[in-house]
């Protein structure tokens, strides 16, 4: 039978624990989970070593989460002008800009501001383009395929070219029903906007 002594933790310890003790003392490795039992390390010492590893950790991810901007920083505040609009697509510019905006915003790379700007992404909406689609079984157009192509121009603070996008994209809208026609294609527009503008955050934060 196994003698049994009071260690420095909670309950007792056997001769088997009491080993191991003194080959820690001696600089041996011992499993962790005796070197805890013989109270070698104390739970409050414990807990205490896991706190300051999941506090460095996380200090680390504030760090790297706080990082603004692309190109190391330097373009952080950055000016998004109403994108030009050469079609005859009323109101387009205004559905592509609102896109690009907000999800540049979203990234949290970015604050968007027209004064003391780093920057100026400036569009241009080259060209908008509607064809026929699908047919019913009595010719009649029901959808139509509206396409878009946007030239995109990153300009410094000092005015210099930094990059060009040129995206392109489509979308497919209902128009079987006349009164219902003319805003599914706003909507196919505003929908085709928004994942343009999510490809180019997505390449932008690829590249830089």
């Amino acid at each position: 039978m196994n003698k049994v002594v009071h260690g420095r933790g909670s309950g007792i310890l056997t001769e088997r624990e009491i080993g191991a003790y003194q080959e820690y003392s001696a600089g041996a490795k011992v499993p962790m989970r005796m070197v805890f039992r013989a109270g070698i390390i104390t739970s409050g010492r414990y807990i205490g070593l896991i706190l300051l590893l999941l506090n460095t950790l996380c200090a680390c991810g504030y760090e790297l989460v706080k990082e603004k901007g692309v190109f190391g920083g330097d373009i952080a505040v950055l000016s998004v002008p109403i994108f030009k609009n050469i079609t005859y697509e009323p109101h387009a510019s205004l559905y592509v800009t609102d896109a690009f905006s907000r999800e540049l915003l979203s990234t949290g790379l970015f604050k968007i501001d027209r004064t003391g700007t780093d920057g100026y992404l400036e569009g241009t909406i080259r060209e908008i383009r509607t064809t026929p689609g699908s047919l019913n079984v009595g010719g009649v157009v029901i959808e139509k395929k509206v396409a878009l192509i946007l030239d995109l121009v990153l300009i410094g603070k000092d005015g210099k070219t930094i990059r060009r996008w040129t995206l392109a994209d489509e979308e497919t809208y209902r128009t079987d029903d006349i009164n219902s026609a003319d805003y599914n294609k706003r909507r196919a527009l505003q929908t085709m906007s928004a994942r343009m503008a999510r490809r180019f955050s997505a390449a932008i934060l690829v590249d830089y």
